[in-house]
């Protein structure tokens, strides 16, 4: 096999396991989230966002916990908009 297969195989590997991962370190939240590692440090600074730091240095997120602060203050879709607007506006009707 070529290099450039066995490389590949190996990238599919890592994201593979990755993707299965439930605790990331600061690095791979970072890349999990789409922002940079400094954003990260500033929003653990504030306590932003949950984490876990054991040992007291290291900083630890669960990947469960990044998805649901990820998911929270949800926009509406425009139809979703015009949908929650009729509903309200055939109950104030009643």
């Amino acid at each position: 096999m070529k290099v450039e297969s066995h490389e590949h195989r190996i990238g599919i590997m890592e994201n593979l396991l990755r993707d299965a991962k439930q605790v990331l370190t600061l690095e791979e939240a970072a890349l999990f989230m789409g922002i940079s590692k400094s954003s990260l440090y500033k929003m653990t600074h504030k306590h932003e966002l949950p984490f876990f730091r054991p040992n007291g240095k290291i900083i630890y997120f669960e990947k469960s916990e990044l998805l649901n602060w990820m998911r929270q203050n949800r926009s509406m879709s425009e139809a979703e908009t015009k949908a929650a607007a009729t509903k309200h506006m055939s109950e104030l009707c009643k």
